[in-house]
């Protein structure tokens, strides 16, 4: 064997040697993080055969509502596919497009209307992701190189998680991977509001919807038609403290630009500080309740359901 050839064969050696090690042995490292909760909802997601309703968005959707309720309402069951805003708005549209099905209901809640509907943080998404090759592939069409960029960055979080034996630690509050249930709710008990001053994290601030994320809802709802299904705007909870925009000049806009229906009358949206946990878009117990009976009756009505 010549020098040429053995080369070859050692760097090949060496680089699935290394592909192992990262895929096999040091991923993954955030597989009780909040973020790894996907895949619980991914799975339940594919597995459902029947018409289904699927609640898709950040993470006011995974704290706001009661998916228990949402099926008993509608003798349908939920998958709540809301998780974290910082992954962008697309991830989420994009990981459920392929497992929707004739008959489901697609609900999307946005907490704005600015994104250009393709923001992706994409180390955020690998630390989602990890070794979960499927989810890669569905969640990542059309950003495959903007992920291939984002792995290095990626990988230098991973391997000092891995070198320092600090991975997968148990958080065991709100952002933990315990804290979901079957249907995707986060469960955390949240009997009351922990906001400090006025330290709200988030909240809704949109006054406008921007042409690139009305053209990217709008194309959304051709894919959903095409598959024999329903695409609905809801809403956000909206922290009342907080409210600057003229909600029904908001309003007029959604109705007027997107060529699906808006079930939601974004003023019957609006909460007080106590309704909230956390942040100005994660509702405590109570406030998750009251989100959810709106919701139903909005899709009832939406629907022509008693």
């Amino acid at each position: 064997m010549n020098k040429k050839i053995l080369f070859i064969v050692k760097l090949a050696v060496f680089f699935f040697s290394f592909v192992w090690l990262i895929f096999c042995k040091a991923m993954p490292q955030y597989s009780t993080s909040y973020n790894a909760a996907i895949n619980d909802k991914y799975a339940r997601l594919k597995n459902i055969n029947e018409p289904k309703i699927i609640l898709v968005g950040d993470s006011n959707i995974a704290f706001g509502f009661d998916s228990k309720m949402v099926q008993d309402a509608f003798d349908m069951p939920v998958v709540n596919f809301g998780l974290h805003g910082g992954l962008g708005q697309a991830f989420h549209t994009n990981t459920i497009k392929k497992y929707i099905r004739e008959g489901d209901i697609v609900v999307i809640a946005p907490a704005g209307y600015q994104s250009n509907g393709n923001d992706y943080d994409y180390v955020l998404a690998w630390m989602t992701i990890e070794n979960n090759i499927k989810l890669l592939i569905d969640s990542s069409a059309g950003h495959y190189l903007d992920m291939f960029k984002a792995f290095p960055t990626y990988l230098r979080k991973l391997l000092h998680l891995f070198i320092r034996g600090t991975e997968n630690a148990m958080l065991n509050d709100q952002y933990d991977r315990l804290m979901f249930n079957e249907f995707g709710d986060n469960i955390y008990p949240r009997p009351e509001c922990i906001i400090v001053g006025d330290k709200y994290d988030s909240f809704y601030a949109s006054d406008s919807l921007s042409k690139e994320m009305r053209d990217y809802w709008n194309d959304y709802n051709k894919y959903i038609i095409s598959k024999k299904a329903h695409l609905f705007m809801s809403c956000p909870p909206i922290l009342q403290e907080t409210l600057t925009v003229d909600l029904c000049d908001m309003q007029k806009q959604l109705e007027n630009e997107l060529e699906f229906p808006v079930i939601a009358e974004l003023e019957n949206y609006i909460y007080p500080l106590e309704l909230f946990f956390d942040t100005g878009f994660h509702l405590n117990d109570h406030g998750k309740i009251l989100r959810t009976e709106q919701f139903i009756n909005d899709l009832k009505s939406i629907l022509d359901i008693d």
